[in-house]
């Protein structure tokens, strides 16, 4: 869950205050109003950061300082300009602890200038601030409850954010409370909002989602229009209950909300459509992340940064792009976001994009042997090399996951899909987690998350996962009853999970020597999710069906040798077909139908054998890609081109 968006800075200094003060002063000068004692040049300091005209203000206020180093309004004005115009939030609070020191040196501890408080006032507020978008959640608390001591109104429902941030979910709910029983919109918006996540990672699912809604629903109280992160909170909380359709019109409607200083609904569409397999509209989504990051302050741009890096690394992975994922997640994992207004623990993000990044290696050593297998064999060995040290690197990404997993809880949580532990985890990669802890502390892991998730839809995943540990543990009978049972009840919108689960379905069964139902098992993976099998490390059963000369003879012997395929008598059938015009290689479902072919023509240039090698070549990029259907999303004119041959992934590196 993200927390609500930092009212901005309005064009009157107390502009945080109580709404009749704020009313007052835009219509009175800065040199008029009680309690805003100072002198020209630290006002007009002031107007320029009200303005938002942060180089100037720092500018003036550096020049103030050179005359008057005990300047505490020329430190207040550095503090905001580094937080809220660079966003660095430590040179910030190092301005505004001087601005605090200095003004109590002057005036005493409890501002008591009439001349002058509301400049107290306005730094206690912003000291509070600064120390939560720094994790100090126990400070922030402590300038709450020191303003509050002082001036009025209270912030109320502000303390329910830090309190829940720190464990004290009983106080938060309280500060929440009290909040909402204001007449001050600002307390309520931040009272609704606050209930939503506290609920939420109380793990109260049902009260989450319910408290969510209202906070939606809050505009019938008058407090406007539900914001973006009123929205794309509904819609975390509406995945916790597996209602994904609602989860995608929430995020849909908060993409054209106000906007989210923390969150971005864009995002949220993009993590949802790759998991469904809608890859076409996922790629939509994830240009418009940047334009969306790009509309917000500076001090708010980057907060996601690594969320927009793991959604880009899932679909980049998914879409076969392993090199471009591994280096998106090596970026995310030495470059953590700033956590203080999303709920959730920061461990989840690492321990995903450690997963991505360990399957993003992995996926790069299976290319490269997929390239081998059609070269000469003085070349292999090369080959095998490189892809042994990606493995060995995929194992350190691996290592990283395990350790960040030890914690019992977090490992028992993140196999709770959907809910405050395993908030950002997609189905179709947890079972990972199974191959780098083991299949037996897994199966208890997971005994341990069932019975503790009392939500009924949840049971699908468990038995999906269950049944890859199984399988790991070389129980095929067993595997192969969980997937089944999975795919029962398994969503039909959990594309991607369902096509891995009906991968390890048909494996079971094929060592079980079920060949007429594993064969259905690939045909339903091959459908709707081939590259699985590339991410599986998975070989099909297939017999070749050879028709013509020395071309398609050829092209058979090399698809022999490939990692993706398995010569088996009765295997999915793969037709080659080769004469003096070119070449076709097309993989057959049981019932006949193609799931994918590869074609090349003959130039007149290239022998036989190249020509071999380059059909076999096209079967590895065709046959096992994501079927994306181009009508979804123009993909060429992504960044605003139409010209062919683009690389359709460019433009989305503007995440990075």
């Amino acid at each position: 869950m993200k927390s609500g968006a930092r009212l901005p800075l309005c064009a009157a200094l107390m502009g945080l205050l109580a709404q009749p003060v704020a009313a007052q002063i835009e219509k009175v000068p800065l040199t008029r109003i009680t309690g805003l004692d100072a002198s020209e040049e630290e006002l007009a300091a002031w107007k320029l950061v009200e303005a938002r005209r942060h180089i100037k203000a720092r500018e003036q206020a550096e020049a103030i300082l050179k005359e008057r180093p005990r300047s505490f309004v020329a430190h207040l004005v550095l503090g905001f300009v580094h937080h809220y115009g660079e966003a660095d939030f430590p040179r910030a609070l190092y301005h505004l602890k001087l601005a605090e020191q200095l003004f109590e040196r002057r005036f005493g501890h409890r501002g008591g200038a009439d001349t002058s408080w509301r400049w107290h006032a306005q730094l206690l507020r912003e000291l509070a601030w600064a120390h939560g978008d720094l994790e100090h959640h126990a400070k922030k608390l402590e300038y709450i409850a020191k303003y509050n001591s002082l001036y009025e109104p209270d912030m109320i429902a502000e303390r329910a954010w830090p309190l829940m941030k720190l464990g004290r979910f009983e106080e938060a709910r309280l500060s929440a409370r009290l909040g909402l029983a204001t007449d001050i919109q600002s307390q309520r918006s931040t009272a609704y909002n606050a209930l939503c996540a506290i609920e939420f990672e109380a793990g109260n699912d049902g009260s989450s989602y319910e408290a969510c809604k209202r906070a939606v629903d809050a505009s019938q109280d008058g407090l406007g229009p539900a914001s973006a992160v009123d929205l794309t909170n509904l819609a975390e909380a509406a995945r916790s209950l597996f209602r994904l359709d609602e989860a995608e019109r929430a995020s849909r409607e908060a993409t054209e909300a106000r906007l989210a200083y923390y969150g971005n609904p864009w995002m949220e569409l993009a993590e949802l459509y790759t998991r469904e397999g809608r890859f076409g509209e996922a790629l939509g989504a994830l240009r418009e992340v940047p334009r969306y990051r790009a509309r917000r302050p500076p001090y708010a741009r980057n907060a996601d940064r690594n969320e927009s890096r793991r959604a880009l690394a899932a679909f980049l992975l998914l879409a076969g792009r392993a090199d471009a994922a591994a280096r998106i997640t090596s970026k995310a994992l030495v470059a953590p976001d700033r956590r203080a207004h999303n709920s959730r623990d920061p461990a989840q993000d690492r321990v995903i994009v450690a997963l991505l990044g360990r399957l993003a290696r992995r996926m790069q050593a299976s290319l490269r042997l997929e390239a081998a297998s059609i070269e000469p064999v003085y070349k292999r060995p090369l080959a095998w090399l490189t892809a042994a040290w990606l493995r060995f690197e995929g194992w350190r990404s691996g290592a990283l996951a395990a350790r960040l997993l030890s914690d019992n809880a977090r490992l028992v949580g993140t196999f709770q899909i959907g809910s405050a532990k395993s908030a950002v985890a997609p189905p179709w990669l947890v079972g990972e987690i199974i191959r780098i802890v083991g299949p037996g502390v897994a199966s208890e892991a997971l005994r341990l998350a069932r019975k503790q998730d009392k939500r009924p839809p949840a049971n699908a995943y468990y038995d999906a996962f269950l049944a890859e540990a199984a399988l790991e543990m070389g129980e095929h009978e067993r595997a192969l009853d969980l997937a089944s049972k999975a795919l029962d009840g398994l969503p039909r919108a959990e594309k991607l999970l369902r096509a891995r689960t009906q991968a390890l379905a048909a494996h079971s069964a094929w060592e079980r020597g079920l060949s007429e139902r594993a064969r259905g098992y690939y045909d339903g993976a091959c459908q709707s999710d081939p590259g699985v099998f590339r991410r599986l490390e998975l070989a099909l059963p297939a017999r070749f069906v050879v028709r013509g000369g020395g071309l398609a003879e050829r092209a058979a012997e090399l698809l022999a040798r490939s990692p993706r395929l398995r010569s088996e008598d009765n295997g999915l059938a793969v037709h080659v077909q080769g004469d003096g015009s070119g070449g076709q290689v097309c993989l057959a479902a049981s019932h006949g139908a193609v799931l994918g072919c590869a074609r090349v023509r003959a130039d007149g240039k290239s022998d036989a054998d190249a020509l071999a090698r380059s059909l076999v070549e096209r079967f590895h990029a065709e046959v096992f890609a994501p079927r994306v259907d181009l009508a979804q999303t123009d993909i060429h004119s992504l960044d605003g081109s139409t010209a062919v041959g683009r690389d359709m992934f460019q433009v989305l590196f503007d995440l990075e």
